[in-house]
């Protein structure tokens, strides 16, 4: 089977939604299909190397981090594909993805049927893009949502048949995230960690709606000298630099590391942090419990789905109160039984989030959806 696969950013740029088809991509070839990547070069903004089977297609012009490319939808147009599998609604890739292959096979996955981010001017642009999200979403043949609380969230935000929408949630390969000492020593020695601090992990892209802000400023309510911070993800500037200016030597802004250091991140973390605002279901919270840490996050999305409060980890209710946030870390620091939550977690993740078992899934989509254009 010919697989397009299409969104607004691919590798090298570090996300959920990038990791997500990359992964997605690597089983679909397994299983001896033919995988072809339509993103622009969006991707390539911060450098990076290219994909193989991915056009990273020239960027016309951008709106808020949204990019519209001219030469996309000339390939897409020329292309020759069997089925489509555009990712999100809320990108001009996307629309412009949906016009163009109206009367050809497509599924769409919704990485996040919800936007709770609260900057006014997101919010504007989220209600004007409504009915272009609708267009987008009507013109699917099947739509994927990662939780059961996304399909009814976007059941209850968009006028969806039912009968469209199916739940399949993201997936890990287990064999990316084997512990390696060796690698774990040389992660703690080259960014010149304690080896016997308690170590919170964060890991998005380091942008102000993710809120790494928030976990930094709570270490000033924390005034134990045996905690540190590591803060991973992509994204340079000006907001970047603010994290880095923060003169408390227990926090780490490390950007974007190799992956064999961001498993090595995981294997010497104690606790792993995240604090979005509207999320899908996040691969890194999957990753940071299949490497046994427990979880401290806010209950939006399907991270709901994943996460029972004191079984795998703890909540942190938006707004995000840092002194609160400091309070809850200190708590599962000194009261939690993180070796029960590890043990819960990894088996979590083993059984019920396996990446092979999800891509099936995912090719019994495509082909109800080429059975339905016979």
């Amino acid at each position: 089977m010919k697989i397009g696969q299409i969104l607004f950013s691919y590798l090298p740029n570090i996300g959920g939604g990038e990791n997500y088809v990359y992964r997605l991509s690597y089983f679909l070839e397994k299983k001896k299909n033919d995988i072809t990547i339509y993103t622009t070069d969006f991707s390539l903004k911060n450098g990076g190397k290219e994909e193989k089977n991915a056009f990273y297609c020239k960027t016309t012009f951008t709106l808020l981090r949204n990019p519209f490319s001219y030469e996309l939808l000339k390939k897409l147009r020329e292309s020759e594909d069997d089925i489509y599998h555009i990712h999100s609604p809320w990108f001009l890739t996307s629309l412009s993805a949906t016009r163009v292959l109206k009367n050809r096979p497509k599924v769409m996955t919704v990485h996040s049927a919800e936007i709770t981010n609260k900057n006014f001017k997101i919010r504007i642009l989220n209600k004007l893009y409504h009915p272009l999200a609708q267009y987008s979403l009507r013109n699917m043949d099947k739509l994927i949502v990662l939780s059961k609380r996304e399909k009814e969230i976007l059941l209850r935000s968009f006028s969806i048949s039912r009968k469209k929408v199916i739940v399949i949630p993201n997936g890990i390969y287990l064999d990316d995230f084997k512990p390696s000492k060796i690698n774990n020593e040389k992660f703690i020695e080259k960014y010149k960690l304690q080896e016997d601090s308690f170590k919170i992990l964060f890991v998005s892209r380091l942008v102000r709606e993710k809120n790494p802000h928030k976990l930094v400023n709570s270490m000033k309510y924390l005034k134990d000298n045996n905690v540190e911070v590591i803060l991973i993800g992509g994204r340079n500037g000006r907001y970047v630099d603010e994290l880095k200016r923060n003169n408390d030597a227990r926090v780490h802004v490390l950007g974007k590391v190799d992956f064999d250091e961001l498993v090595a991140a995981y294997h010497t973390s104690d606790l792993f942090v995240f604090l979005g605002t509207w999320e899908g279901l996040p691969t890194v919270i999957l990753e940071a419990m299949a490497c046994g840490l427990p979880i401290l996050t806010t209950p939006v999305g399907g991270i709901l789905d994943i996460i029972t409060e004191n079984k795998n980890g703890f909540f942190i209710q938006h707004p995000i109160d840092e002194m609160n946030l400091a309070n809850k870390i200190n708590y599962i620091m000194n009261n939690a039984d993180i070796n029960e939550i590890s043990k819960a977690n990894m088996e979590k993740v083993k059984t019920q989030y396996n990446w092979d078992v999800i891509a099936n899934k995912i090719l019994d989509v495509y082909n109800q959806v080429l059975e339905e254009y016979k």
